[in-house]
């Protein structure tokens, strides 16, 4: 009985831990997505930045919007800067928590060189 319990557990804790790194791994993939993006066109402006954005969310399913995307031009830096909640079921039909996601990302401009 006592073997049957702790497979039991086992199990639990593998499929909780799966399900996390899914959802993980699907931000990290969202985030880089964004950095290549940002390096392809480096010198858009706000609005474009946040429109490239969205294309990738709906990409990857991520539930962003607008007012939680922010834009930020440090020296020659472009930082953008994400937030977004997602409800993660670490146990399909018993357990989920949602989880704030805060994936950020940024580039360098070449120095002489304007955003439009």
């Amino acid at each position: 009985m006592g073997t049957l319990i702790k497979i039991v557990i086992a199990l639990v804790v593998l499929t909780a831990s799966f399900n996390a790194a899914r959802y993980s791994l699907n931000n990290y993939q969202f985030e880089d997505a964004v950095h290549e993006g940002l390096l392809f066109d480096p010198y858009a402006n706000d609005a474009q930045i946040v429109d490239m954005v969205n294309k990738i969310a709906k990409e990857y399913q991520v539930p962003i919007t607008d007012e939680n995307i922010v834009i930020k031009q440090l020296g020659s830096d472009i930082v953008v800067e994400m937030s977004y909640t997602e409800n993660v079921p670490l146990l399909p039909g018993v357990y989920s928590r949602d989880w704030t996601f805060t994936p950020s990302t940024s580039t360098r401009m070449l120095v002489g060189n304007r955003r439009r």
